[in-house]
């Protein structure tokens, strides 16, 4: 089977979600000193391309490794959306057209398009979930919403240090977090930063979003696949 790398590569200088810290990696031992090479890493739980466990915003939810190794891997529907502009919300319409293809369990992977602006200030104005979208897809039974974007909320406000409103028909205060909260709270798996969706031609595959088993952790960085079978 051909294998997609849907995953950013970690680097020093790399975007990251404002405040959270510095991807830092330098050698601690090395070939002409040491007869071997091993870096010392400092990461952010959501470096790059990653996993959110509940517990990134509820308090009594689960912690990345307290989740099955097995949940990481399963079948997920691929969502165009990468029609939509800066900042545009992502409505239960968008999403319904995919219902009979979702099934219970299922991830559901949404392409913006915007892993092409990855690095950018630009990357920043991603569409993004309405509330009614996430409520949405928790009704229809998945246990991952993945996205090729730095959040599935607003990042605009976090970027710009102010309070915007979003427009649409569904205004929601950039500020808050409503997807995360309405999925979170029901033990839904959030994947974020995402990249090269483009190259997946099956609306319905095999994805693997495998993390760190990091105790008590919020979250993980990933290696995010797709396996074309």
């Amino acid at each position: 089977m051909d294998v997609i790398d849907l995953s950013h590569r970690i680097q020093e200088g790399m975007q990251i979600y404002p405040g959270d810290p510095v991807p830092l990696i330098s050698p601690s031992l090395i070939h002409e000193k040491d007869y071997c090479h091993v870096d010392q890493l400092q990461l952010g739980s959501h470096t790059g391309t990653h996993i959110d466990a509940p517990y990134h915003f509820v308090p009594e939810g689960r912690r990345i490794d307290e989740i099955d190794a097995g949940s990481f891997i399963g079948y997920g529907v691929l969502v165009d959306v990468s029609a939509k502009a800066d900042q545009q919300l992502i409505l239960p319409e968008d999403l319904k057209p995919y219902a009979h293809e979702i099934q219970p369990g299922d991830f559901v992977i949404i392409r913006t398009g915007w892993d092409r602006f990855f690095g950018t200030d630009r990357y920043f104005q991603h569409p993004h979930l309405s509330a009614a979208s996430a409520e949405y897809l928790y009704q229809c039974g998945v246990s991952i919403v993945a996205i090729d974007a730095l959040s599935v909320d607003s990042s605009f406000s976090d970027a710009e240090g102010a309070n915007f409103p979003v427009e649409g028909p569904e205004s929601e205060t950039a500020t808050e977090y409503p997807a995360h909260d309405i999925l979170m709270n029901h033990g839904i798996l959030i994947v974020e930063n995402l990249c090269r969706l483009d190259q997946i031609r099956e609306v319905r595959g095999l994805y693997a979003f495998l993390p760190l088993k990091l105790a008590d952790s919020d979250g993980s960085p990933i290696r995010a696949v797709f396996f074309a079978l």
